[in-house]
């Protein structure tokens, strides 16, 4: 189960990544807000991820 939650971590981090170098390549600025938009949701969906999986490896870390 960890294995699965790490992968999907690192999914949503290279999609993040992936988001905001095209955020920052973007011509227009709707692009540039759309792909930031993108980047900003890949980027908390990891941030809980990240919870999830501290959360799992010590049951004592208080949730957020």
């Amino acid at each position: 189960m960890s294995s699965d939650l790490q992968a999907k971590l690192e999914k949503y981090e290279r999609k993040a990544a992936h988001y905001g170098a095209a955020a920052e390549q973007a011509k227009s600025a709707a692009d540039r807000a759309l792909y930031q938009g993108l980047a900003g949701y890949c980027d908390d969906l990891a941030s809980q991820f990240r919870q999830v999986i501290a959360k799992r490896a010590d049951p004592f870390v208080p949730a957020e």
